[in-house]
């Protein structure tokens, strides 16, 4: 796994500076290598990197993609009460993978997809007036 920071160690929010870490470690976000702990720690380090950097267009949702990482990295599979919560933040990012894959691609040209959801996510094509 390779992780790289970029545009210096300012941590203020920069559309400019989070699109180049995305691309630089797009792998890293979309598929991560994961054989130990030490590995892990740094994928939750580069997501809190990120959040940091993080666009006002998506610093909300970039925050809760974040907090699911952070929830799945804690998980101790003897306690079914941090297992419940790594799937509840689970599902409380998911719109939010899909904004931030959206706004990525648009804004920074980089491809985070497929997002796969439990829950579709996809926009409902609008009703027919009625009487048409």
């Amino acid at each position: 796994m390779v992780i790289t920071a970029c545009g210096g160690d300012d941590p203020s929010p920069s559309a400019a500076r989070f699109c180049a870490e995305v691309a630089a470690n797009r792998s890293s976000i979309v598929s991560p290598t994961l054989t130990g702990d030490i590995d892990v720690d740094v994928v939750v380090e580069l997501h809190q990197r990120l959040r940091s950097l993080a666009p006002l267009a998506v610093a909300t949702e970039w925050g809760l993609i974040t907090e699911a990482i952070e929830a799945a990295a804690a998980v101790d599979v003897a306690d079914v009460d941090s297992l419940q919560r790594a799937v509840d933040a689970a599902y409380r990012s998911e719109t939010a993978a899909v904004t931030v894959a959206e706004w990525v691609l648009a804004s920074c040209g980089v491809d985070l997809g497929p997002v796969t959801t439990i829950v579709p996510h996809d926009r409902p094509e609008p009703a027919a007036p009625v009487g048409s």
